[in-house]
């Protein structure tokens, strides 16, 4: 696994596709805190914690994301055959399932960490210093995150499972895309128009239950350490889930 592993971060770190994709993330960032210091340096309250806890409406990216570092490791593979030979070689499908799942959650961890330290270091260079309200933005964003790496871990499982068992990578990103964002809509139309029936309830509680709504709930300022448990038990869940269907899947796929 060890080796299948680093053959893959190897192929991957060779594709332009994540370096353009890790620059203009960092333009972005570079974008913020520059701007921050040049525009609104000087306003009372604009300093480090500010600028740092302004990250936290930035981090539901993290479930769409999830989705691009899942097409950077997959790399059209169904197309050119790559899981057919990989198999042929003698790999389990159960070896190849695990290698480009671990890959992609390392991947999207690593891009994450470089993300974060390049913004909080531009922060911390250029924006004002309160020991008091910068430690208390630390721990805040600290919370925050803790809070919403369960729910990007279960995205990347559904996503990776998705581009397992769909035919090609535009149907398995837009299938996740839709299970991500498309099912909690349809469950708050669907629970509002129930009229407070039985249905209708299961469907409320249904749509609390979702990464992508569930991490808003995470990012809200006033929320508890209830929120993050449940959080990680509804993320928890999600990875089980969908990593199981993704093995059971692609152990029973025919690969063309």
């Amino acid at each position: 696994m060890r080796n299948y592993l680093r053959a893959e971060f190897y192929k991957v770190v060779r594709r332009k596709y994540l370096w353009i994709t890790l620059a203009v993330a960092l333009g972005m960032e570079t974008f913020l805190f520059v701007g921050y210091a040049l525009f609104h340096g000087d306003q009372a309250g604009m300093g480090f914690h500010t600028g740092w806890t302004n990250l936290i409406g930035l981090l539901s990216l993290g479930i769409p994301a999830t989705l691009l570092t899942g097409d950077m490791v997959f790399a059209n593979q169904n197309k050119n055959g790559t899981l057919k030979n990989e198999i042929a070689y003698g790999l389990s499908r159960g070896q190849v399932y695990w290698g480009k799942l671990l890959a992609q959650t390392g991947l999207s961890l690593m891009l994450c960490g470089a993300m974060l330290g390049y913004y909080l270091a531009g922060c911390w260079l250029l924006l004002g210093h309160d020991p008091v309200l910068d430690a208390k933005a630390m721990a805040q964003v600290g919370w925050t995150l803790l809070a919403a790496l369960p729910l990007w871990l279960s995205a990347q499982a559904l996503c990776c499972c998705m581009y397992f068992l769909l035919p090609s990578d535009l149907a398995g990103g837009m299938t996740a895309l839709a299970c991500l964002y498309g099912l909690p809509l349809m469950a708050l139309i669907f629970g509002g128009l129930g009229g407070g029936n039985p249905a209708s309830g299961l469907l409320e509680w249904a749509y609390r239950l979702m990464p992508a709504v569930l991490l808003d709930e995470v990012t809200n300022p006033r929320a508890t350490w209830e929120v993050c448990v449940l959080a990680w038990g509804v993320g928890a869940a999600w990875w089980l889930g969908f990593t199981a269907i993704g093995l059971l899947g692609f152990r029973h796929k025919e690969i063309r």
